[in-house]
């Protein structure tokens, strides 16, 4: 779970309510990542836990309180020994950073007010929870020493320095047109990257959210005076909400993982994401803390390979197009060299360069000339240049193809992945990895049960049948369709093959509905709107001969659009023969 900025500035909020002015009555750390502090307010005690683990840093009031050592860690003693008894007179955060500053005030020597402060940096992997006194660190949760990091060392005895500000406009308390005036008119690499660099306090959801909300498509390389004024909108809700403070939204993974929470209602869905919704922030974290994850043996193992893989892939393919166009040049080296012999006369050896008329269209070309070499041997060198150039095209080209064919093969796989249910299924995708070469094959080989395709009886008479993965899409295309049997499948993005089969003349119009629906939810665009699905005749899909797993080619599609609402695909799998 990773919390953006503008989610913990509604848990700062929430906590200066709640616990400003209790008093710490005990410490205790749960495990050697957490800390749990004992308060009692004027009306009752809570428990704030403060848990500094990379993979879900956050605090919150503990409704369940875990268990601790019976040996303390020292750094835990040392915290008792100086913030027992005393009072948490504020609560503030830095900026919109993840770093919540807890003032604790307690009588000192002669009775004279003493303050300390309890430092929580829940950036990540990164988190901590610091120990400081009149700016200089008494004890830290992890120590970083100067040869890890020269510019910001956290040990006991050196001053106190604050993760160094982030560059951008914060998203809270910065007008909206302010914000919008940040992003330029056209976008280099990503808009999503872009609004995040241009502000502070959001990450790649609540960026993606904005956008969504502007209608501006994620993908966009230009802002128009129209999406500014969108998203200028946009940013105004949803400041709106969240200085509101009445909702917020946790995303659950397909592994029961809470992988963010968001103080607003959500109008995009991450992908293979469930959103669950809370009237408060505090509940979203309690609810997150006690999610028992679905663990599927080497699941996590084989998703890290796959997505390796598909990203070595994805670099290799940006490669080979750089490549490309550069080879692209070789007619250009062709129309250098023409010139150039046309031009012999005109040239001196040992010069570097030359200006010559173009012979095919009169303009006046630069050539950059070899001063060793005469102006003839110049020629034959631009000359093999142009034919290297020229072999490199095809070679690159089918390089291309092959890379790009790969690359969308891994990311049918990544999509498996993510459906897998069951050790068979996971077995499967493990099999697929080691015949890709991207995994060792195992030297004890034990054979796995088959898996079948998922089962939804629609009717008496129809049944709609899921691929899951590969194997199982090509079980259901070739073993279990056939005929008239209504194939579907998203257009052009990674997805399940989904079946249709009916015993009357036509099917069901509900039911192709369904399978419209189900294509597009078991698809790499499960969290999209208007996602087009293709739709032909079983008859019509073809495997090519030496085609990997799960690739086929068809024709006479006709194509349906659908948005895979949560609601709607739910009641459909609640059909699905166990």
């Amino acid at each position: 779970m990773n919390l953006e900025g503008i989610t913990l500035f509604t848990l700062t909020r929430m906590l200066q309510q709640e616990i400003t002015g209790s008093q710490i009555y005990r410490i205790t750390m749960p495990s050697a990542r957490s800390l749990l502090l004992g308060l009692r307010r004027s009306r009752d005690n809570v428990q704030l836990l403060i848990d500094a683990d990379g993979a879900a840093p956050a605090a919150w009031l503990a409704d369940r309180v875990p268990d601790s050592p019976v040996e303390p860690p020292a750094f835990c003693m040392l915290l008792r020994k100086h913030l027992e008894e005393g009072r948490v007179t504020e609560i503030s955060q830095l900026g919109l950073d993840r770093v919540l500053d807890l003032e604790i005030s307690l009588l000192g020597q002669n009775s004279r007010i003493e303050t300390k402060h309890l430092i929580l940096e829940l950036t990540g992997k990164n988190a901590n929870i610091i120990f400081t006194q009149n700016g200089i660190i008494r004890d830290s949760l992890k120590h970083i020493s100067p040869s890890v990091n020269s510019l910001r060392a956290i040990q006991p005895g050196t001053a106190y320095l604050p993760p160094p500000p982030q560059d951008g406009l914060p998203l809270l308390g910065t007008a909206p047109e302010a914000v919008t005036a940040a992003l330029p008119d056209a976008v280099t690499d990503s808009l999503v990257r872009d609004l995040i660099a241009a502000t502070t306090g959001i990450g790649k959801v609540t960026a993606q959210e904005l956008l969504t909300r502007a209608e501006i498509p994620l993908a966009a390389t230009y802002l128009t005076p129209a999406d500014r004024a969108r998203l200028t909108a946009a940013i105004g809700t949803i400041q709106q909400e969240i200085q509101g403070g009445d909702v917020c939204t946790a995303f659950l993974s397909r592994q029961n993982r809470c992988q963010t929470i968001v103080p607003y209602v959500p109008a995009l869905v991450p992908d293979s994401s469930r959103p669950v919704a809370f009237t408060d922030l505090n509940e979203a974290l309690n609810y997150a803390a006690k999610l028992e994850p679905i663990v599927l043996p080497e699941r996590e193992l084989l998703q890290k390979a796959a997505r390796s893989e598909t990203n070595k892939l994805a670099k290799k393919v940006k490669a080979l197009q750089n490549d490309l166009a550069e080879a692209q040049d070789a007619d250009r080296q062709r129309v250098l060299a023409d010139s150039l012999m046309a031009a012999l006369y005109r040239i001196q050896k040992g010069q570097t360069s030359c200006r010559i008329p173009n012979i095919y269209d009169g303009s006046e070309l630069q050539v950059s000339l070899s001063p060793v070499l005469t102006p003839a041997e110049n020629a034959q060198k631009l000359y093999k240049k142009y034919t290297k150039l020229k072999r490199a095209q095809q070679a690159l080209a089918e390089q291309l193809a092959e890379t790009e064919a790969a690359r969308d093969y891994m990311e049918t796989i990544v999509e498996s992945l993510e459906l897998a249910s069951s050790r068979r299924e996971t077995a499967e995708i493990r099999e697929e990895l080691e015949k890709a070469g991207v995994l060792k094959a195992s030297r004890k080989s034990i054979p796995v049960p088959k898996s079948h395709p998922l089962v939804i009886r629609f009717s008496e008479d129809t049944q709609i049948y899921i691929g899951k993965n590969n194997r199982q899409n090509d079980q259901l295309t070739f073993k279990i369709g056939s005929g008239n049997d209504l194939w579907f499948h998203v257009q052009k993005i990674p997805g399940s093959h989904v079946l249709l089969k009916t015993s009357r003349t036509e099917p069901e119009p509900e039911a192709v509905e369904a399978a419209v629906l189900l294509a597009a939810y078991f698809s790499k665009a499960r969290n999209g709107s208007s996602v087009p699905v293709d739709c032909v005749p079983r008859r019509f899909v073809k495997k090519p001969a030496g085609a990997k797993p799960g690739f086929v080619v068809f024709t006479h599609q006709n194509t349906y659009y659908t948005t895979p609402k949560e609601e709607l695909v739910q009641p459909l799998l609640a059909k699905a023969e166990k």
